[in-house]
C-alpha cells in the first residue's frame, strides 16, 4: 500500500468497518470485464476466518460466473465526510478476495438469511424454510483483506 500513513492491519479496526458498513461490491470474473455488483451481506468470524454472506435470486448472471469461477474480490466502504475545498474525503473501506461457496443445507442458509438481517438491524424478522427454498444464499470466505482510512487525522 502507498500511503502506509492510512493502512490498517488492525483485525479489530477492520471488523469494525465491516460493521459500519451497508453495502459489499463482489467483483466476479467475467470473460472481459470484472462484473461487480453491489450486495447486501453479513457477516460472521468463526475459528479465526472471515466469513461473509450474501443471498441472491436462485438464477442469473451472477449465478453462472460463480459456478464457472467462484474466486471474487470484495469492497466494502463507509465515506464520513467530504473535505471542503480539497479533492478528498474522510473514509474508511476494506478490500480482499475469497472463494464463494453455494450453500444447500436450509438450516445453514437461514442462519446465513438471519445474519444478513443483523447486519441492518433486524432481528424480530425470522427467514424460514419457504424463503431459503427460493433463495440461493452463498458464503465468501475470505483469503486476504486489508483496510485503508483517512480520518482527517
Amino acid at each position: 500500500m502507498r500511503r502506509k500513513d492510512r493502512e490498517i492491519t488492525d483485525r479489530k479496526e477492520i471488523i469494525g468497518i465491516v460493521n459500519d458498513a451497508n453495502v459489499m461490491r463482489i467483483a466476479f470474473f467475467d470473460e472481459e470485464y470484472p462484473y461487480v455488483l453491489p450486495f447486501n451481506f453479513g457477516y460472521e468470524e468463526k475459528d479465526g476466518r472471515l466469513y461473509f454472506y450474501i443471498h441472491t435470486a436462485t438464477e442469473g448472471k451472477k449465478n453462472a460466473l460463480i459456478e464457472r469461477n467462484n474466486k471474487v474480490a470484495f469492497e466494502l466502504d463507509n465515506c464520513r465526510d467530504y473535505v471542503q475545498g480539497s479533492i478528498t474525503s474522510l473514509y474508511e473501506s476494506v478490500v480482499g478476495n475469497g472463494t464463494m461457496t453455494e450453500m444447500t443445507d436450509t438450516a445453514e442458509k437461514l442462519f446465513a438469511l438471519s445474519l444478513i438481517l443483523k447486519q441492518y438491524g433486524e432481528i424480530a424478522y425470522k427467514a424460514d424454510g419457504s424463503c431459503a427454498a427460493r433463495t440461493r444464499v452463498y458464503r465468501l470466505t475470505v483469503n486476504e483483506i486489508s483496510g485503508k482510512a483517512n480520518r482527517g487525522k
